[in-house]
């Protein structure tokens, strides 16, 4: 996990990032229709994989906390170029409508685990020993506004 561009230090802070970057990625996917979303924009993903992507990170970050959460033991550590290509394969061939509830849900559920945490559980980085000092916060940042900021240039650049 990379560190946050900026420290939260509360749920208001955390949830405002969170809240600005998914309106920059609104704003970004709100320009292209359908058939740009088909479009390649990377070698074989289209601006659609890439919004699958972002939905496949939102749902592991709420799985994984709730698994700290319950005490059971987390997914395995996956390198994360081979977590990419196991989730585009996953996803390529599901529908437009479909990657664009699926990632709305994820997204969703990233807020609602937020809302439902403790402030210890989002801010203490010694609550989750997994997590190797960082607060839970730091995740939901990298895999929610941060994660859409670095995806907005491959989603807004002219098809390959």
């Amino acid at each position: 996990m990379s560190t946050p561009t900026s420290p939260i230090g509360d749920r208001a802070g955390l949830r405002a990032a969170i809240e600005a970057g998914r309106e920059r990625l609104e704003a970004a996917v709100a320009r292209l229709d359908d058939a740009a979303m088909a479009d390649r924009v990377d070698g074989g993903w289209t601006r659609k994989d890439v919004l699958a992507h972002l939905e496949m990170w939102e749902r592991r970050v709420v799985d994984l906390f709730e698994r700290l959460r319950t005490g059971a033991s987390p997914a395995e550590r996956v390198e994360t170029d081979i977590l990419n290509a196991r989730f585009h394969a996953a996803n390529r061939d599901r529908s437009l409508p479909d990657v664009r509830a699926g990632e709305r849900d994820a997204y969703l559920r990233m807020l609602a685990a937020i809302d439902g945490a403790s402030d210890e559980e989002l801010f203490a980085g010694d609550h989750f020993a997994w997590t190797e000092g960082d607060p839970f916060a730091d995740w939901f940042r990298v895999n929610g506004d941060e994660h859409f900021d670095e995806h907005l240039e491959q989603l807004t650049r002219p098809a390959r």
